[in-house]
């Protein structure tokens, strides 16, 4: 069977033309769940905790790089580093008021997770917490 250069130039054509128009290397972008978060109001003699997700929003793999917070009293972690195109990662924040010795009253926290994400590479997540005594 011989093919006919009227029909195979073309076909090529396509093919390298759906290769070409394919996205390559497309970025991850983050995306928290909260921005800025009430934990509301405790006492001063124990941690409180909250989850939040972290979300792959981009069409690309995206690689949570660093998780901080503004203060020694707030911890956060999160359980997964490397997202694919939609998938979550738990982002578990702990602010303990017995780190400032008993004092009472309104705080804000913040929490900064760093990741790959061109656009966004440092998200944060405001907290907020009142301490009361117990």
């Amino acid at each position: 069977m011989k093919l006919n250069a009227r029909i195979i130039i073309p076909l090529l054509t396509l093919a390298i033309l759906a290769v070409a128009c394919t996205p390559v290397g497309q970025p991850g972008r983050i995306e928290l769940s909260e921005t800025e978060f009430n934990l509301g109001t405790v006492p001063n003699t124990e941690p409180v905790s909250q989850t939040f997700q972290v979300r792959n929003a981009g069409q690309g793999t995206l690689e949570i790089t660093g998780v901080s917070t503004s203060c020694g009293c707030t911890t956060a972690q999160v359980n997964k580093n490397r997202l694919g195109p939609g998938e979550t990662a738990a982002l578990t924040v702990t602010y303990d008021p017995q780190a400032h010795g008993g004092r009472t009253g309104r705080f804000m926290r913040v929490v900064y997770v760093r990741s790959d994400d061109p656009e966004t590479p440092e998200a944060s997540l405001t907290i907020w917490v009142t301490v009361t005594e117990p």
